[in-house]
């Protein structure tokens, strides 16, 4: 049984966040930890409110999931303060505690509500990036990262180079563009000179359910603690995150709900 622990904040809807994280970790058959780095009240209008989790808690969470199990990989997300990152920042550079570590760098919620600060985004990427496997921004996010505008195939290549040097391994931009295929995703690996992978995958256009990053990043790091190696626990994540999104189930009128049970099952 493999172990994979969710830095997140807790979603009270279970559509996105730590939620989406444990349902996608277990979907996999593998257990989910969980850290918890903000509690957050939200519903089909938004993200209601937020309560930030302290530094004492954090590393309190930190200490009790890496004393009590052999984990296979970390995936985060939702790191609101600099005060969380340095405590995740500080327990990853134990090199006891070095693991395959997916970091989602979530800034904004769906509904586009601002979940980060500036000065956090700062701490993250000088702290956490070079500790990562690989990030796995979506373009909005990559464009903050960058400063550039990104409407092209070209422009993401290019934004993708900038995100490698920052100290990251490999980033992986998500939710690619119209001017491309719909449904691809790029990858670029630091030892691969740079040169992009595709992602393919289906484009599902009449749903656009919550929680997507949050889960494709949760089954990378299912993959990455199943010894895959990282383009082939991308793929596998791809065609899961594509069968969530097929399966999805409504709520409300435009307000939609990942499967992940029914998509482990159709793998």
């Amino acid at each position: 049984m493999a172990f994979i622990v969710s830095i997140a904040g807790s979603d009270s809807s279970g559509g996105a966040g730590n939620q989406a994280d444990v349902a996608c970790i277990e979907a996999l058959g593998a257990h989910a930890l969980s850290v918890i780095t903000a509690i957050t009240a939200q519903d089909e209008h938004g993200v209601q409110h937020i309560t930030h989790s302290d530094e004492t808690t954090v590393q309190a969470q930190l200490d009790a999931v890496f004393s009590s199990f052999k984990v296979g990989a970390v995936k985060s997300g939702m790191l609101p303060k600099t005060v969380s990152i340095q405590a995740l920042a500080n327990t990853l550079q134990d090199q006891s505690k070095r693991r395959p570590y997916v970091l989602d760098p979530v800034m904004c919620a769906s509904s586009g509500e601002l979940l980060v600060q500036d000065e956090s985004i700062q701490t993250m990427v000088q702290e956490l990036f070079p500790l990562a496997t690989v990030v796995t921004p979506n373009i909005s996010e990559a464009k903050h990262l960058t400063g550039r505008n990104i409407n092209t195939l070209k422009e993401i290549i290019d934004a993708g180079k900038e995100i490698l040097k920052l100290g990251c391994r490999a980033v992986l931009i998500t939710r690619g563009h119209a001017e491309i295929e719909p449904g691809m995703d790029i990858l670029l690996d630091s030892r691969s000179n740079g040169i992009p992978y595709y992602i393919h995958g289906r484009y599902i256009a009449d749903r656009s359910p919550r929680g997507t990053g949050c889960t494709y990043a949760s089954a990378i790091a299912c993959g990455l603690a199943s010894q895959l190696t990282l383009y082939d626990a991308i793929q596998n994540a791809k065609r899961f995150i594509t069968l969530a999104i097929a399966n999805a189930y409504r709520v409300e009128s435009d307000y939609w709900l990942l499967n992940h049970q029914v998509a482990a099952r159709e793998l």
